[in-house]
């Protein structure tokens, strides 16, 4: 079996750093940058290409992975005022 969908790239001691120090809340703005550069690029891959030829599984775990890292991305990005109110829309149980 292919494990490509488990590979990531190489974590450095500073960037498993930012990542424990945005987790803690005591990252400074550097690191706190650092770690969503981390968690979007390195860990989610969100900018790979998510296809494995031949392994649908491995495509479908590859993009739900990838899916985190877009929809941070997305977050980052979009100013708040664009976001719908989630819970206002929310089915009355």
């Amino acid at each position: 079996m292919n494990e490509q969908c488990f590979a990531i790239e190489p974590l450095d001691d500073i960037d498993k750093r930012a990542i424990r120090a945005l987790q803690s809340g005591e990252a400074t703005p550097a690191q706190q940058q650092l770690a969503i550069h981390v968690i979007v690029n390195k860990l989610s891959r969100s900018h790979d290409v998510l296809f494995v030829p031949n392994d649908h599984d491995q495509t479908a775990f590859l993009a739900g992975r990838g899916y985190v890292g877009q929809q941070i991305l997305k977050i980052c990005k979009t100013p708040i005022g664009k976001f719908e109110d989630v819970e206002s829309k929310a089915p009355i149980v």
